[in-house]
């Protein structure tokens, strides 16, 4: 998995380098918006639930190509649904029979390195990998003894279109894919000899606004 993060961080960097024959324009900025997420598990409810998203961007952009890298803080909210206490209970908090409905916000580091291609003067299609690390897990209601152990770093794919605005804003979406499991219970056997067979994996759509500073 590393050797492949290595590989496309590499192209997603030398193909847009490559392409620029004059001066790139270098774009600084912050940016702000939601993060829609879902967890694709066999024992978390669907549907996507709305979040912050925030932090900030570098762009360098040449001709028709370019590279984004950004630094982002994002939350998503996760509520577990049937049968999640029966496969999971060596995890709860003592005392604790069942957490049907729980709801866990996973706060997350991430670092999308994004391909910039071109469409006209003010649209451009972004794709590349992201990296996310998990920095913290809110249990408002401690049903676990440690809530950010549930959870790995993750290694998504990022697909989406930004449109720049006047007065150095700019707007966009995006769709998250995660192609990672970061389920770290996975292939472990519980107390009750079950083995745990349940891939997590994140999906997620993000609208943002931005601002260039430079």
């Amino acid at each position: 998995m590393n050797r492949i993060i290595t590989l496309i961080t590499a192209i997603v960097f030398c193909l847009p380098l490559g392409a620029m024959a004059q001066r790139p324009d270098v774009d600084l900025g912050l940016k702000v918006g939601a993060n829609f997420s879902n967890i694709n598990g066999k024992y978390w409810e669907s549907g996507y639930k709305a979040n912050f998203l925030g932090g900030l961007f570098l762009a360098v952009n040449g001709g028709k190509l370019g590279v984004n890298l950004e630094g982002l803080f994002s939350q998503s909210t996760y509520v577990t649904g049937d049968r999640f206490n029966e496969i999971y209970k060596d995890a709860f908090q003592t005392g604790k029979d069942s957490i049907k409905g729980g709801s866990f916000k996973v706060n997350h580091l991430s670092i999308p390195v994004l391909l910039n291609i071109k469409l006209f003067s003010r649209a451009t299609i972004q794709l590349g990998p992201q990296f996310s690390g998990v920095a913290s897990v809110q249990d408002k209601d401690e049903l676990f003894k440690d809530a950010k152990g549930l959870f790995k770093s993750s290694f998504d794919g990022v697909i989406g279109v930004q449109l720049n605005l006047p007065a150095h804003l700019n707007i966009g979406a995006r769709y998250i894919i995660g192609l990672s499991n970061i389920n770290d219970g996975d292939g472990q056997t519980n107390t009750g000899g079950t083995t745990i067979d349940d891939a997590w994996k994140q999906r997620s759509l993000q609208l943002h606004i931005g601002y260039s500073i430079l």
